[in-house]
């Protein structure tokens, strides 16, 4: 393997590849082209020029909310370590995460309080209206009320995009009765939950240095993201998860992206059983030679969690 400096290009002489930059940012991190000038035009500090005034309003409006979204996954994390926390922390050791995974997948809580996370976010400069389109709150659809936090006394999920920048959260609740049992983000400019897998940038990265066996030839996917970290926990780090809805398109695309054969590992009942057919159906008209599905299918009742 030999790197051309002056020239700017790699050569491979095991596999005849080469390339420059971008290319090699897509071959070790199995990105597509846009996805990895992104990423190296981040990585340096690099801003990619844009083509209209409207484009760079776009640009910044989308890295405000962001920030907003980042502030509150940092917000979830303290709540989690706080006094107010408890039950938070003894739902996830129960689950079997240790500290060390809160910190690896930036999990927290949400305590149960209406505008705990408004209150805090307005403080340091957010208006109503950039939590709102952001997802985080949830505007009333009577006038004359204040909106309010969109979670409350849950358990917290971030969700990064590709670039492993936080664009939404998943939420557990943490009342025995209540419904519903997880919520997500309301669809916003950042995030879209039939075009997102929970876990995505990491399992890619996973996957990369796999060379053999059947794990290397594409991501598992679970029906949830506990599933998914539980597998990321106990050394399966290709594991990832739709957002409580079927598989679409969209996110059969981005399984394919990162590898040939991804894994369908759903819940071994007859929920998980309807869910993996629908998954096959909706594969059926988009398989090709190297686009295809595996299906693994766990003894009933049980989930990846469990196993």
């Amino acid at each position: 393997f030999y790197v051309h400096d002056d020239r700017g290009f790699y050569k491979c002489f095991s596999t005849q590849k080469a390339g420059d930059a971008i290319t090699f940012t897509m071959e070790t991190e199995r990105l597509s082209f846009s996805e990895a000038v992104e990423k190296l035009a981040r990585d340096y500090g690099l801003e990619l020029p844009k083509s209209s005034a409207e484009d760079v309003q776009q640009y910044k409006r989308r890295n405000t909310l962001l920030d907003w979204v980042e502030k509150a996954c940092a917000f979830f994390e303290e709540q989690l370590r706080g006094p107010g926390g408890q039950e938070a922390r003894e739902y996830l050791e129960k689950r079997g995460f240790t500290r060390e995974a809160w910190t690896r997948h930036r999990m927290g809580f949400a305590p149960n309080a209406w505008r705990g996370l408004s209150d805090f976010l307005t403080k340091q400069g957010a208006t109503i209206e950039e939590l709102i389109e952001a997802g985080l709150l949830v505007e009333p659809e009577e006038k004359g009320k204040q909106p309010w936090d969109r979670f409350r006394n849950r358990v917290i999920f971030p969700i990064a995009d590709q670039g492993g920048k936080i664009i939404a959260f998943g939420a557990r609740t943490l009342e025995p009765d209540g419904k519903p049992k997880y919520l997500n983000s309301s669809d916003s400019p950042l995030f879209h939950k039939g075009r997102t897998l929970y876990r995505y940038g990491p399992a890619r990265e996973a996957l990369a240095p796999l060379k053999e066996g059947p794990l290397s030839r594409g991501l598992i996917v679970t029906e949830g993201y506990v599933d998914a970290i539980s597998l990321a926990e106990a050394g399966i780090g290709t594991a990832v998860a739709p957002l409580g809805t079927a598989l679409t398109e969209e996110q059969l695309e981005l399984l394919w992206r990162a590898g040939p054969e991804p894994i369908l590992c759903f819940d071994g009942d007859a929920a998980g059983i309807r869910a993996a057919w629908r998954s096959c159906d909706r594969a059926l008209p988009l398989i090709a030679p190297g686009r295809t599905l595996y299906f693994v299918l766990l003894p009933d009742g049980m989930d990846p969690d469990d196993v």
